[in-house]
């Protein structure tokens, strides 16, 4: 009885040897199965952080932008009034001029004319605010201060 079962015994024990076996590779399969999703899930987080940054960058772009044009607004107002007040001291000149005498009258008509194309000019530069960058911006500005001082100037000259 014992002769029967030695192979019925010996084929299980091979049996079951053989199922506590990987098979050759199976190992090495699942480590580099493992290892390409390692790869995977790390692009998917660069992808993210890529996607944030960009999307961080674009936030702050935008907020750079309003402030600049926050900035151009302000300063052509402040032109402006400026202009207007400008204005309203030539006007004074120019009614003065029609009512003055002398050398008074002959210093008002030869800088009057003056002012006027002086303003035509510096209203052209200001126009020019609007096409300004925010690289160029400085130096534009800057360029219409110095005008405004000159126009100043030539104002308070003429008075």
């Amino acid at each position: 009885m014992i002769r029967p079962m030695a192979p019925l015994m010996l084929t299980a024990l091979i049996s079951a040897s053989s199922l506590a076996c990987d098979k050759p590779g199976a190992t090495e399969r699942q480590k580099e199965e493992q290892a390409g999703a390692q790869v995977t899930q790390a692009q998917n987080e660069a992808n993210r952080q890529i996607q944030n940054a960009q999307a961080e960058a674009d936030k702050n772009m935008a907020g750079a932008r309003a402030t600049f044009e926050n900035s151009r607004e302000d300063y052509r107002h402040n032109r402006i009034k400026d202009l207007n007040e400008f204005d309203k001291k030539v006007a004074d000149l120019d009614a003065e001029a029609q009512t003055a005498t002398g050398t008074r009258r002959a210093r008002l008509a030869a800088s009057l004319p003056g002012l006027h194309a002086q303003r035509a000019a510096f209203v052209r530069d200001m126009v020019t605010l609007d096409s300004a960058t925010a690289e160029t911006w400085d130096q534009a500005k800057a360029n219409l201060d110095r005008e405004w001082d000159a126009l100043d100037a030539a104002l308070d000259k003429a008075r």
